[in-house]
């Protein structure tokens, strides 16, 4: 139960940065910088007092080939629910199918709706 009671607080909201200081130590100790990676993929959330923004390109690849330009990334899970997936889209398509039926059932058992935690 100690290490429990030791755990970081989530953050409610805004930017974190302990990622920064991790990093600026670990230089500092000789470490080398990661690069960046691209993945070709954009998917962005941001939260505002009202609500949320989810945020997604279209664009699904196969390697250096486009393989598809209409491609959702943005998945609807139940009323105000959603989630953002990207890889391999049959089985982000899949997760989210099953997740979403899974709520409904959940609906369904217990007579109430999702929450949604803000």
């Amino acid at each position: 139960m100690a290490a429990a009671s030791t755990a970081p607080a989530p953050h409610s909201a805004g930017f974190d940065f302990t990622n920064h200081g991790r990093n600026a130590l670990l230089t500092g100790k000789g470490f080398p910088v990661p690069k960046a990676t691209s993945t070709g993929t954009t998917i962005v959330g941001t939260i505002f007092n009202d609500g949320v923004v989810l945020g997604a390109d279209t664009r699904a690849t196969e390697g250096p080939i486009v393989a598809d330009k209409n491609c959702e990334k943005i998945h609807y899970i139940a009323p105000h629910i959603y989630c953002c997936g990207a890889g391999t889209a049959a089985d982000t398509e899949f997760i989210t199918q099953l997740t979403s039926s899974n709520v409904q059932l959940h609906e369904l058992h217990t007579g109430r709706k999702s929450r949604v935690v803000t």
